[in-house]
């Protein structure tokens, strides 16, 4: 008869004052070597890091990367779209050169349109409940991206630091009321530099809040600026008030810079004011800052219930006013390269991206507030045409040429590098054209 197995001792140790210690549950020589001799708290470790790492790509994904540039979108018809062009490269850019506040807010607001398009104004229903989005679980990476690049100014009167312009910092806006329901500094933030424009910011003569912070000037990009934020922010904390400043600070603006007559009839001056920056030309970008800025300020007055009920007559008026921006530019678009020049009506300009992309990104989103006709689909036909025209300026790094330099609008001679900003106009247009397409308004095509 075989001998019975004796089990191994438990193995017990003694504390400093002679007592039995609770027996190991594991050999206190373990080694690396020995699988079967490591402890619980290591053989869990891999389960442990793997936990750790899937919250961080799911909360944190720039943490990682996307070496593939893939576009990360769920709707079907967003996520298998074709945009005809390097759009993820662009992004690349768009993200990476970004450094001034309004490349960085401009950056963020069309990554938001691009890769989470249910939570832009441009949505069926950007204000759930009546509420802004809520990112408590996973934060959009549009916000993070703004998050990560962006240090708030938390002793100052507006989101960053800016001794130069009023509105430049206000672009910013959006992304701030958005990260502001996680991080309450971001919400700090917003809530002062609504107050800095509607309280502290100099004013033009006829109320419109200046672009400039020395000197009373109103330029054409700060419509893209400051107005889209002021009428999120509205909605966002039930503020009224604030929502009709938008739209009206968008009137002011249009009553100084609009051009009344002559060939540049609908087109916006880039600069009013009494500096020597003074422009009375109209850049081609400019009256896209100003195009596009109204179509935000109109989809979130027609995304908000209560805005949609109450403020028809102003989302008529910003309507008309976009209509008469792109007429305005369909009727001086006359370059050989299908791209608008960069000053618009006038011969001696070159043909220029950054200005064609944003104003066809423009168009796009009017096409969708416009009821079917042959207005409509005139301006179909000509936003598909530019649109086609960029595409076949946009190189495979995603880079757009020939684009003017951003810090240097009157530069005779295009921009020898990339241009930040008009690499996130890119996003716009590519977000416009495929909202309009997968709404059945638009059609595909190269």
């Amino acid at each position: 008869m075989p001998h019975a197995t004796k089990s191994k001792p438990e193995t017990r140790t003694k504390d400093e004052k002679g007592r039995d210690r609770p027996p190991t549950i594991f050999d206190p020589n373990w080694t690396w070597s020995n699988p079967s001799s490591w402890p619980l708290s290591i053989r869990f470790l891999p389960v442990g890091v793997a936990i750790i790492a899937i919250g961080l790509a799911t909360y944190f994904p720039s943490v990682f990367g996307n070496p593939y540039g893939r576009l990360m979108v769920d709707n079907s018809c967003v996520g298998t779209f074709n945009y005809t062009f390097q759009i993820a490269a662009a992004k690349r850019h768009a993200e990476n050169l970004a450094t001034h506040d309004w490349e960085i807010g401009t950056a963020g607001q069309a990554i938001l349109e691009l890769i989470s398009p249910q939570k832009a104004v441009f949505s069926a229903n950007p204000f759930p409940n009546g509420k802004v989005p809520y990112n408590l679980i996973k934060m959009d990476e549009a916000l993070l991206y703004v998050f990560e690049n962006v240090r708030i100014w938390s002793e100052g009167e507006t989101i960053v630091s800016n001794n130069y312009s009023v509105s430049d910092p206000a672009s910013l806006g959006v992304s701030a009321v958005m990260i502001g329901q996680i991080w309450h500094g971001w919400a700090q933030a917003a809530d002062e530099q609504k107050r800095y424009l509607l309280e502290k910011a100099p004013r033009h003569a006829n109320g419109a809040i200046s672009h400039r912070v020395e000197v009373a000037e109103l330029w054409s990009d700060a419509v893209f600026m400051f107005p889209p934020f002021l009428a999120y922010y509205g909605v966002a904390m039930g503020d009224e008030g604030a929502v009709r400043e938008a739209f009206r600070q968008v009137g002011l603006y249009r009553d100084v810079l609009m051009i009344t007559d002559g060939d540049r009839k609908g087109l916006w001056r880039h600069i009013v004011g009494p500096s020597e920056t003074a422009d009375d030309g109209a850049w081609s970008t400019g009256n896209g800052w100003a195009a596009y800025g109204m179509a935000r300020v109109r989809a979130t007055l027609v995304g908000w219930e209560k805005g949609r009920d109450m403020m028809r007559e102003e989302v008529a008026k910003l309507d008309k006013w976009m209509l008469e921006n792109i007429l305005g530019a369909m009727r001086t678009d006359d370059h050989e390269s299908g791209l608008l020049r960069n000053y618009l009506a006038d011969n001696s300009w070159f043909g220029e991206t950054a200005g064609t992309t944003l104003l066809t990104a423009s168009a796009y989103r009017l096409i969708m507030f416009m009821e079917p006709g042959a207005e409509r689909d005139k301006i179909l036909r000509w936003a598909d045409r530019k649109r086609r025209a960029v595409v076949q300026h946009v190189d495979e790094d995603g880079v757009a040429r020939p684009a003017v330099h951003s810090l240097k609008h009157d530069q005779r001679e295009p921009f020898e590098g990339i241009n930040p900003e008009g690499e996130s106009f890119l996003l716009l247009m590519g977000a416009a054209w495929r909202d309009c397409v997968c709404a059945g308004v638009c059609t595909v095509g190269p």
